[in-house]
């Protein structure tokens, strides 16, 4: 067997051994491709897996975010919790103590803007918008001054920012359905 090898690599040139180890050197590299196929073949399965689970952690976060929300909502004590959302005693008392009305008068345009960036539909998504928008114009419209005035009276008062910003959102939600000439009371006849 030896010999008949030897013989037979005597009689081949080099030329053909060149192609021959060639051959060879495809052959192992398609063996060795159809490995690496089949192991992404195997991460594209893992990949499916990992995409459910996160679908499966965005809805359990939105489930959270939800019922977080609606419990913030429920212990505002400056804002009443029954439908359409109004300011309490306390959060009329606040409003005047920190000039909100002036505040959101001074800021009207900028305001408007975000609020109209939301593409409301209807008097309910002009209050979400509103809502929603509340805390960002309070952080990015009013000076430092008027930050620092407010939560110097959130502070002496013993009450969190987070009562605060619900108040400037009515505001916001009442100055905006009042330049669209929409009834505050149309928000219950819009659902979610």
């Amino acid at each position: 067997m030896e010999g008949i090898f030897i013989k037979l690599l005597e009689q081949l040139n080099s030329a053909v051994f060149v192609l021959v180890a060639i051959l060879i050197i495809a052959f192992w590299a398609v063996y060795k491709l159809g490995g690496i196929v089949k192991l992404f073949s195997h991460f594209q399965d893992k990949n499916k897996e990992i995409d459910g689970s996160i679908a499966a952690i965005k809805d359990t976060l939105s489930t959270i975010n939800a019922t977080t929300k609606l419990l913030y909502e429920e212990h505002l004590s400056t804002v009443k919790s029954h439908s359409p959302v109004s300011l309490t005693e306390k959060g009329k008392e606040v409003s005047q103590a920190v000039k909100a009305e002036e505040k959101v008068a001074q800021h009207w345009q900028e305001i408007k803007a975000k609020l109209e960036e939301k593409n409301p539909k209807n008097p309910y998504d002009i209050h979400v918008a509103a809502l929603d928008i509340a805390k960002d114009c309070f952080d990015s419209l009013l000076s430092a001054e008027e930050k620092d005035e407010i939560k110097l009276y959130a502070y002496k008062i013993g009450m969190n920012l987070l009562e605060i910003y619900p108040i400037f959102g009515i505001l916001l939600r009442d100055q905006y359905l009042k330049e669209k000439n929409i009834s505050v009371e149309e928000i219950d006849q819009h659902t979610p």
